[in-house]
């Protein structure tokens, strides 16, 4: 925009300043366009920027008396510890990290939690308590190679009986 008013700037003054030939009113005609136009560009970043704000998500897991529940953008999946008939962890791919995720099952819902909700740690913890056959290091295990999925079963109720 500053380049064609620059080029424009002189035809401009001829045509509605005719017969005023000042170099310090060519040179006003763009220092005041080039603000303006810093003025225009400025506020409609902001109006865009406002209107692309996201609000932030929910993700956590939190215990419950005898389970868990996930809360995934206020959608709240609960369950109980004697119900959960399937965990399988995995990783995904970040483009420059790697997240540790875990699909919980259970006979009618399923749901996800990954390492970057709040409550992880408590609830891997708890988890790793309630389920002892789990390996306490099935994180590292699954971490390499990186940037690979490498999805790996932790616990299923069907294998796991007696």
């Amino acid at each position: 925009m500053t380049i064609v008013l620059f080029f424009s700037a002189e035809p401009l003054l001829n045509k509605f300043a005719s017969g005023i030939h000042n170099v310090g009113m060519w040179l006003n005609l763009i220092i005041f366009g080039t603000i303006g136009i810093l003025i225009l560009i400025i506020i409609s970043c902001q109006i865009f920027l406002k209107k692309g704000k996201k609000k932030k998500r929910i993700e956590k897991i939190e215990l419950t008396e005898n389970g868990f529940q996930v809360n995934y953008d206020e959608e709240i999946t609960q369950f109980q510890w004697s119900e959960i008939e399937k965990l399988t962890g995995f990783k995904v791919d970040r483009l420059t990290t790697d997240d540790i995720c875990l699909k919980i099952e259970s006979n009618n819902k399923t749901s996800y939690a990954t390492e970057e909700f709040k409550g992880w740690r408590i609830f891997m913890n708890k988890m790793l308590m309630e389920f002892p056959q789990i390996d306490k290091n099935w994180e590292g295990i699954i971490e390499k190679p990186a940037f690979e999925r490498k999805e790996t079963e932790l616990y299923n109720r069907n294998k796991n009986v007696g």
